[in-house]
């Protein structure tokens, strides 16, 4: 239970570098808040968190428990690493399907 102020905290401090990025664009960009994705090799469920975007649409989603980088291009794919072996199930898989499966975590729009 200790890890849940660290994953309050994170969603919030993301929240609010979300709302002074929002003042230099005009809308936000179509990524959710955080993505799930299963871990063949450990045979757990991990969450990442929305990290970054970047000015060409890439996003940068890292979980809390081992923080390393997940990263979805600008066509909302999800990247297998360059560095690591890859042992989640969403690398090679889009947003669109992850968010069919129930397996993403969107932000709240509010109009």
């Amino acid at each position: 239970m200790p890890k849940l102020p660290l994953a309050i905290t994170a969603v919030a401090s993301m929240l609010i570098t979300l709302a002074a990025g929002a003042a230099a664009q005009t809308s936000p960009p179509n990524v959710p808040a955080a993505i799930i994705c299963y871990n063949q090799n450990l045979k757990v469920w991990r969450v990442g968190y929305l990290n970054t975007i970047k000015e060409n649409g890439e996003a940068t989603y890292i979980s809390l428990v081992d923080r390393l980088p997940v990263t979805v291009n600008a066509k909302g794919v999800l990247l297998a690493p360059d560095d690591r072996s890859p042992r989640l199930d969403c690398y090679g898989k889009t947003l669109d399907e992850l968010r069919a499966d129930g397996r993403v975590l969107e932000f709240q729009r509010t109009p």
